[in-house]
């Protein structure tokens, strides 16, 4: 059970790395229509990068609750509600043109059972590339192509558990993880003053080997010794935002989470292993916007399907700042 949690955790500190378009378009120039003020979806990142001078702070509030479990047939099986919540500020900063830097410190608050624990999380950073962009104007077909790498630093407990905490003081996985991904968006005019942006996020996530001892995040327990391969992991996102007003846009992520075999390698009388997983999740929202620069977003996410992996309900705002 430990471990499915901190795979959740794990994708949920991928994301929040977001953007708004309007420093990317020129401007009415020839027309009326002004550029849309957008935050970006819940879940999946902007495909442009922050131009030097600028940056774009955005914090978020995660409040999830593990509820089930889904077996390998596909059918959930219920379990004792972890509460896994926890606040990430996601702050990116223009270094180029073409070349931004972002890190995600994370703080949680985990409970279950009457255990409950503040820990420190695992910290993703990384840098985007720019790799494409057309069109400039509001009413062109504004499309874009970034690469995105990132290194997740294994800030957080992983081992040497306090059985008593029952997974509550679990803050990361122990492993360097490397991430490689490619974000593509199109923001398409609809008319009368509505636009639809959409995103394409695929990312794959390549793990370190973890030594661990005793009780640790991928299970185990007194006298476990030997080092833990973590599943590989491939994430595909589809972003929409559809503008209702200037200041009110309707936005969703369709999700899916694929996930290799965690093994070890050691000595151990409790299993450290894993079976491979799948995972689907939806996540509406809706965003307002007092202006192109600040706006915020709220809404759920929540598991549609899986297999091997943990069902959850997560309730999620944030609030972005562009300067």
């Amino acid at each position: 059970m430990r471990k499915h949690i901190f795979l959740v955790v794990l994708v949920l500190s991928l994301h929040a790395k977001k953007a708004p378009l309007h420093h990317f378009i020129e401007g009415p120039a020839d027309t009326e229509v002004q550029s849309p003020w957008l935050t970006g979806p819940l879940l999946a990142p902007s495909s442009i990068t922050i131009p030097i001078g600028h940056y774009n702070i955005e914090p978020y509030l995660f409040v999830v609750a593990n509820t089930a479990k889904y077996n390998s047939d596909w059918k959930p099986v219920e379990i004792e509600t972890f509460w896994n919540n926890f606040f990430q500020p996601s702050l990116e900063f223009g270094l180029t043109n073409w070349l931004d830097f972002q890190f995600n410190p994370t703080l949680f608050y985990n409970t279950t059972e009457g255990a409950a624990k503040w820990v420190v999380g695992d910290m993703p950073i990384g840098f985007d590339i720019q790799l494409y962009k057309s069109g400039r104007k509001t009413v062109d077909w504004i499309s874009a192509l970034k690469l995105s790498l990132k290194e997740v630093i294994p800030l957080g407990k992983y081992q040497k558990l306090n059985a008593r905490k029952r997974g509550t003081d679990v803050g990361g996985g122990g492993s360097w993880q490397t991430g490689l991904g490619l974000v593509w968006g199109n923001l398409v005019y609809l008319g009368k003053g509505h636009f639809f942006n959409a995103r394409l996020s695929i990312q794959y996530l390549l793990p370190a080997p973890v030594h661990v001892k005793n009780l640790n995040a991928y299970g185990g327990g007194p006298g476990t010794r030997g080092i833990v391969y973590p599943a590989q992991n491939f994430q595909i996102d589809v972003g929409t935002e559809l503008t209702l007003t200037k200041n009110w846009v309707f936005a969703m992520d369709i999700v899916g989470n694929w996930a290799g075999k965690t093994r070890f390698k050691g000595k151990t009388s409790l299993s450290n292993t894993a079976p491979s997983s799948v995972q689907f999740s939806l996540a509406p929202a809706i965003e307002y916007n007092w202006s192109a620069n600040i706006g915020i977003i709220f809404g759920p996410w929540f598991t549609v399907a899986g297999r091997n992996a943990v069902k959850f309900t997560d309730g999620i705002v944030a609030f972005n700042y562009y300067h």
